[in-house]
């Protein structure tokens, strides 16, 4: 909830802004390459909680809600809160070695977004719990039940095919990041869920 309540307020404060301040207020806090380069390191993490639409907020507010809790309980606070954002930052770096590689396709657009955070939480999810089945809404509406693990491959198939084809204005690399980052996490600190009568703190 702490971090559903912090998009929200930044996202109100963004609207607040003027033209010239939000686009300044972009600039410093949003994630480039320009930016990084001019010494702005903290956009690996501020990127994380901007967003550029009541739309995109409101969709990866309705996606940390549904998983979020899930994996706070399963991880506990703090390695909850080190995984969403170790996996918003690596997220975050594979965008822009994707922005660098192919800067004529991938273009430095200055991004924002929890979707590398959410899809960290949701390769370990899906690590964690491989052969669980899961009801996923497809668009919202259509009811789908597959094993976690399909659902990894799903998402991790469409950011691959977001990158090569380059559909929207979504930053498909920092998805694949994010799984990769949420993956990563588990691997390198062998991360277990807690025991279900241990305190999650």
């Amino acid at each position: 909830m702490a971090i559903i309540l912090i998009n929200i307020a930044l996202f109100c404060y963004q609207q607040s802004l003027d033209r010239l301040s939000f686009f300044h207020f972009e600039q410093r806090y949003a994630l480039s390459i320009g930016g990084v380069l001019r010494g702005g390191v903290w956009q690996f993490v501020t990127y994380q909680f901007l967003h550029g639409s009541l739309l995109h907020l409101v969709f990866n507010l309705l996606f940390l809600h549904s998983f979020g809790p899930v994996m706070e309980s399963t991880l506990g606070k703090w390695r909850y809160l080190t995984l969403y954002l170790w996996s918003g930052v690596f997220g975050g770096f594979v965008q822009l070695l994707a922005v660098w590689i192919s800067p004529e396709v991938m273009g430095d657009v200055p991004v924002v977004g929890a979707s590398a955070s959410l899809c960290g939480l949701l390769a370990a999810l899906c690590a964690l719990y491989a052969e669980e089945e899961l009801d996923v809404r497809l668009f919202f509406v259509i009811p789908i039940v597959l094993r976690a693990k399909y659902l990894l491959l799903t998402v991790a198939g469409i950011s691959v095919a977001g990158i090569l084809i380059r559909m929207g204005n979504v930053a498909h690399a920092a998805h694949l990041g994010g799984l990769l980052g949420g993956l990563l996490y588990l691997n390198v600190f062998r991360v277990n869920p807690l025991p279900a009568a241990e305190d999650s703190r």
